[in-house]
């Protein structure tokens, strides 16, 4: 069986749909699928009260406790994953992966993996200047106005050799399917 690491930072916005889309692919393409926690990501999770369905969903979840805690990184450059999976990722991540900052779990594990050109997929929540509305815990919207700096380090990411932006939380399904030969 595939083994996938799938990294998920601090962003509310599109939370929902990542975690759909996970189980969906894991189910469809009977793919492992290896959880990491950001520390705002498991935040984030607990908030929107979507923990315990994470940990029952997916046998391995692990929160980040330091930079190479779990020791994600030593794994995706030793072939344990065929791709790094970032979804949703945060503007601060997609901020520090631009200008070269390997100080989180996310971070340097997509740092070490572009050294050895194991595959780093990233879903930026903030990608298009505008507005986004998004849902809160309550159910209730917030409008949000995205940042000109964060289109620019997106746009740093996708010069980048070893990184692929994805345009879409959808644009998952293909790359796992893709990379995992189904």
């Amino acid at each position: 069986m595939e083994k996938v690491a799938w990294g998920i930072t601090g962003s509310g916005d599109y939370m929902r749909e990542s975690l759909d889309l996970m189980k969906e692919i894991h189910e469809a393409f009977a793919v492992r699928i290896d959880v990491f926690l950001s520390r705002e990501g498991e935040v984030v999770l607990k908030h929107y009260g979507y923990m315990q369905e994470i940990e029952t969903s997916f046998e391995n979840v692990h929160t980040e406790k330091g930079p190479n805690i779990p020791f994600l990184s030593g794994k995706l450059q030793m072939g344990k994953y065929k791709v790094f999976m970032i979804c949703p990722a945060t503007a601060n991540t997609v901020a520090k992966l631009a200008h070269g900052i390997a100080d989180s779990l996310i971070t340097n594990s997509a740092a070490q993996a572009m050294k050895v050109d194991c595959p780093v997929y990233i879903f930026p929540v903030d990608q298009k200047l505008g507005t986004v509305v998004t849902r809160l815990p309550d159910g209730s919207d917030l409008t949000l106005h995205v940042r000109e700096v964060d289109v620019e380090n997106v746009e740093i990411l996708r010069k980048m050799r070893g990184i692929t932006v994805m345009g879409q939380v959808e644009d998952a399904k293909d790359i796992i399917k893709k990379c995992c030969s189904w």
